[in-house]
């Protein structure tokens, strides 16, 4: 019997999906299937995939190029298994990620929809540091306070859920994990493991980097969960806004942004430092070096 399923949404990743599938099979819990959803790639994603002679990887290829989440539910509505997991194309497991989330799901009560655990983060071969995330219980009311599970490769649902709280949101324009998250968080508790279990890679065309579709998917999370996301959470909405302008050499637009996350939580240290560096683009990434110097020392 199928265990866990592993989706993996891509487009256009045929240089970086074979680390992806090969995190997979490397596994030592080796009750899967790897269900892998192209979004209508123009290179050579079929190719790659077709050079893996595994009966675990199903291959899915939808006919127009619908989105991440539209390809992950693609992948959900195929998948067998008791447990879901979600990979993307650029990003990879760890050795022992299945078998550390079954064993927390088989033994957590039913309550608890899904596991989380933490995850290094990279800029191409550039390692920008660990992200930090709870270890125990998390709730709702924790999630109005901060996005605590981060990517989705930190993540493990029992495949109920998505009967329960319905399909990813493909109308998001960002913040697609979150609002999922939220939706999870108000018929369970999830769990963190505590342990460092993948490894996620930042992109340059990521929705993250695009101040517009920052501020749309704010919108959106606000009208649908705007109830429970507290002054914190609008504030690091704001620092991310800066940050995303900043890197393109917005700063006026930056500035702006850095001013509104500290009045609504003044006690943040990060945009304080953003906004004294915010003054030319060397001063900028200088202050980005430093930010990364300082969470890897903290471990966060």
């Amino acid at each position: 019997m199928t265990t866990v399923s592993v989706i993996t949404p891509t487009y256009n990743r045929a240089e970086t999906l074979p680390r992806a599938i090969e995190s997979v099979l490397a596994q030592d819990h080796e009750a899967f299937e790897h269900v892998i959803v192209d979004d209508d790639s123009t290179d050579d994603t079929p190719a790659v995939v077709a050079e893996y002679d595994d009966d675990r990887i199903e291959y899915r290829r939808l006919e127009d190029n619908a989105g991440a989440n539209a390809a992950r539910n693609a992948g959900i509505r195929a998948a067998s298994g008791e447990y879901v997991a979600f990979l993307d194309s650029d990003d990879e497991f760890y050795p022992g990620k299945h078998g550390a989330c079954v064993d927390a799901l088989e033994s957590l009560p039913e309550r608890y929809g899904g596991v989380f655990h933490g995850y290094d983060i990279y800029r191409g071969e550039t390692y920008l540091g660990p992200e930090a995330t709870a270890e125990g219980r998390v709730t709702l009311a924790d999630l109005g306070e901060a996005n605590v599970p981060g990517s989705f490769v930190a993540t493990a649902f029992r495949r109920e859920v998505f009967d329960a709280v319905g399909e990813l949101d493909e109308a998001m324009a960002a913040s697609q994990d979150y609002e999922f998250y939220l939706r999870v968080a108000r018929e369970y508790d999830l769990y963190g493991l505590g342990a460092v279990l993948a490894r996620h890679y930042r992109q340059p065309d990521s929705i993250s980097l695009d101040p517009d579709a920052r501020r749309a998917g704010k919108a959106q999370l606000v009208e649908r969960h705007g109830d429970v996301l507290t002054d914190r959470r609008h504030a690091h909405h704001h620092y991310l806004l800066g940050l995303a302008h900043a890197k393109r050499d917005e700063l006026g637009p930056a500035r702006r942004e850095l001013a509104r996350a500290i009045r609504l939580h003044p006690t943040s240290p990060f945009p304080y430092v953003h906004l004294a560096t915010c003054v030319t683009p060397t001063t900028f990434a200088l202050g980005m070096a430093a930010k990364r110097r300082v969470k890897r020392l903290l471990g966060r």
